[in-house]
């Protein structure tokens, strides 16, 4: 094969699995317990994601990871990167409410099943969040896509490689999207 057929192939294979990834991340399901409601997207022209307002990880000597509690947030999740460049945020409030908003900006809000949200604070003090290392212990994965939990003033930065036990448990609670 040609060098032009090679790179045309590629091309199409790379092209394929974009749209399939972003087809996959467009699909609602109310399978986990949760009610949804779409809110579209800010009808501008050009749109600028606005900046994060979610803490960053401390990355001081000592080794602990903090974040300032947000009133009435019970988790943050920011998940990103990846090989189509994922950006989503979750914000999950203490009485199960939560706001899922994706790079893009278009917002989904919805409430968490009072058994849900009951699953989801058991897996949230299971995973001991004081004790969990505030970034990735293992080698870097490339196109990794990168989880950011924010729990009780914890902050901890993990990819989907090196994920523990417990934050696979609270990604199982979670809304459809961010499991």
């Amino acid at each position: 094969m040609s060098l032009m057929g090679r790179t045309t192939t590629t091309g199409a294979l790379l092209l394929a699995t974009l749209l399939a990834a972003t087809a996959c991340d467009s699909a609602d399901s109310t399978a986990d317990g949760a009610s949804k409601s779409p809110t579209p997207a800010p009808s501008t022209t050009l749109s600028a994601q606005p900046p994060s307002t979610a803490p960053t990880p401390d990355t001081s000597p000592s080794g602990t990871s903090t974040a300032p509690v947000r009133h009435g947030q019970l988790l943050g999740l920011v998940v990103s990167g990846g090989f189509a460049g994922v950006h989503n945020e979750l914000v999950v409030k203490d009485d199960g409410s939560y706001t899922s908003t994706r790079r893009d900006g278009q917002q989904t809000t919805g409430t968490l099943t009072p058994d849900a949200l009951a699953k989801l604070r058991e897996a949230l003090a299971d995973a001991d969040f004081a004790h969990l290392p505030p970034r990735p212990t293992g080698r870097p994965v490339a196109d990794a896509l990168m989880y950011r939990f924010t729990y009780e003033g914890h902050v901890v930065l993990t990819d989907d490689v090196h994920q523990t036990p417990g934050l696979r448990a609270v990604r199982a609670q979670l809304p459809v999207g961010y499991r």
